[in-house]
């Protein structure tokens, strides 16, 4: 069968086909056939996918296929998603745990959920978030995200159920179709995990591999407004910087405007740069004019 063949039989036709399963066996080494089950089960079990290109549900496929992640929703780890005419790849938090721990730089890494009547307080300077797991669960509230490398280096955030929401709504082109729709909270946990293992922890090939193919899905080209909440480096941060007052800041306007010249003179001798010849020294053409009319200003 040929290429042009392929692009117009039916899902099933199409992925029957020795032709895309060689493709398959490639990558999977054996478990191609249990893979396409999977694959075959989720295209005809939703009708958003009869729009969808062979193509494209080949494309979201094999991303899952060579990050050698299960793909049945229920497992949580990748996820084939419609969108329009088009199938996407999506990433599941166990799918990240999962290639996380693969990488063998992480001596725990977890994400949760955090409930009403758990929440006791979060200080984002510290980094400490108190939960009592004692209390039942009730309302969900918000998420969390935590690693500690082999080094000993640990790191720890918080976001808000509605923090997450914006998130979504704001990045996902699936927001209202696909997981976050079907399974908001595992796709909230996904969303911190990525954002804080991508700013702070060591990421293996197969871990950036995934990320990027994850934000494909989502929209990233419009350099949207950042929901992550604001990670406090210092005291300083949180307490706020000690502003100066006029009288503080200009006390002596004349010296002030001295050394405001002064700034400007070096700045000026910094960035011009005459040209030499190699052999006697000499600053050549009108370069030296212009050279020596700025040290006579300066002068």
């Amino acid at each position: 069968m040929t290429n042009n063949q392929l692009s117009t039989v039916t899902h099933k036709d199409f992925f029957n086909s020795p032709a895309v399963k060689a493709k398959f066996q490639e990558v999977l080494k054996g478990k191609e056939n249990e893979f396409v089950a999977s694959l075959l089960s989720i295209v005809t079990n939703n009708k958003l996918f009869a729009r969808a290109s062979n193509q494209s549900i080949m494309t979201a496929a094999m991303k899952a296929a060579v990050l050698n992640l299960p793909i049945e929703p229920s497992l949580g780890q990748a996820y084939i998603v419609p969108y329009g005419q088009e199938a996407q790849f999506q990433l599941g938090y166990k799918g990240l745990l999962q290639l996380a721990q693969r990488s063998g730089k992480y001596k725990s890494i977890t994400t949760g959920i955090v409930y009403k009547s758990q929440f006791i307080s979060y200080n984002p300077l510290f980094e400490e978030l108190e939960i009592d797991f004692t209390q039942p669960q009730d309302e969900v509230v918000g998420y969390f995200a935590s690693f500690k490398l082999i080094n000993g280096f640990e790191k720890l955030t918080y976001w808000t159920k509605e923090q997450a929401e914006a998130h979504g709504k704001r990045f996902s082109k699936t927001y209202s179709k696909g997981p976050w729709s079907s399974d908001f909270d595992a796709m909230a946990q996904k969303t911190l995990l990525k954002q804080i293992i991508s700013k702070y922890g060591p990421l293996s090939i197969e871990m950036e591999q995934a990320i990027v193919a994850d934000n494909e899905t989502e929209n990233e080209k419009a350099a949207p407004i950042d929901v992550t909440p604001q990670e406090t480096e210092s005291l300083d941060d949180v307490l706020g910087n000690p502003t100066v007052s006029e009288s503080e800041s200009v006390e002596n306007p004349q010296e002030a405007a001295e050394e405001s010249q002064n700034k400007v003179a070096v700045s000026k001798t910094e960035t011009t740069t005459p040209k030499v010849d190699k052999e006697t020294g000499e600053i050549l053409g009108g370069e030296q004019g212009e050279l020596f009319k700025e040290l006579e200003e300066l002068m």
